[in-house]
């Protein structure tokens, strides 16, 4: 709902999901979440919480 709202109020901002690494590592690279993430297009942040540094951008 969130994502639609930004879509339509301001369609310049790209909107990531910040995600920490355990959890890309673990539960984003399963099958369907995979293709949730694809057919949704989410934009994702890959995070190392302790060292607070970004791991990743996924487009």
């Amino acid at each position: 709902m969130c994502i639609h709202l930004i879509k339509i109020t301001e369609p310049q901002y790209q909107l990531y999901l910040a995600i920490k690494q355990s959890t890309s590592e673990k539960f984003f690279q399963l099958k369907a979440v995979k293709i949730v993430v694809q057919q949704n297009q989410l934009l994702l942040i890959v995070v190392d919480v302790e060292s607070e540094v970004i791991v990743q951008w996924i487009n």
